[in-house]
């Protein structure tokens, strides 16, 4: 199960409306099984030299690839604050909140959960996955 406090889910969604159309991502962190902390990340955008040869879509609304210094800085963060890094959370502006294929093939930490937050409705709707060897697998989410 993910257990997340609702500051940091407020500033997921808060933060999904502010970069629709395109996708927003970041980190999740926290203590022990509980996310206390959002780390909002810059989407890059396809022709960034440091992702081109991931070879992904450059449409950012149908993607993310997060800027990896800023993901380093996250992680330094989590660090010094003593939090570990629990998920990584992306939006779908214009799709459910499901994996789509490139988020599966792009899901290098099999450790963590990805959590999207969908604005395809007029409510936001989010939900969180593990994907290990590709194969996806939802898990309930708790909201403290």
């Amino acid at each position: 199960m993910v257990r997340i406090s609702r500051f940091p889910l407020d500033q997921m969604i808060a933060h999904a409306k502010r970069e629709a159309p395109y996708e927003g991502c970041g980190l999740l962190a926290g203590e022990g099984s509980l996310v206390t902390a959002f780390y909002e990340i810059k989407n890059l955008p396809g022709n960034d030299p440091r992702i081109i040869e991931l070879k992904i879509p450059e449409d950012r609304t149908v993607r993310y690839m997060m800027d990896p210094a800023e993901q380093f800085q996250a992680i330094r963060s989590m660090r010094a604050r003593g939090l570990a890094m629990m998920g990584i959370y992306h939006s779908h502006p214009h799709s459910p909140a499901i994996p789509l294929a490139t988020d599966i093939r792009l899901a290098f930490y099999p450790e963590v959960f990805y959590l999207i937050v969908s604005l395809e409705k007029r409510s936001p709707d989010f939900r969180a996955f593990f994907i290990v060897d590709k194969k996806v697998t939802e898990e309930k989410i708790e909201i403290i």
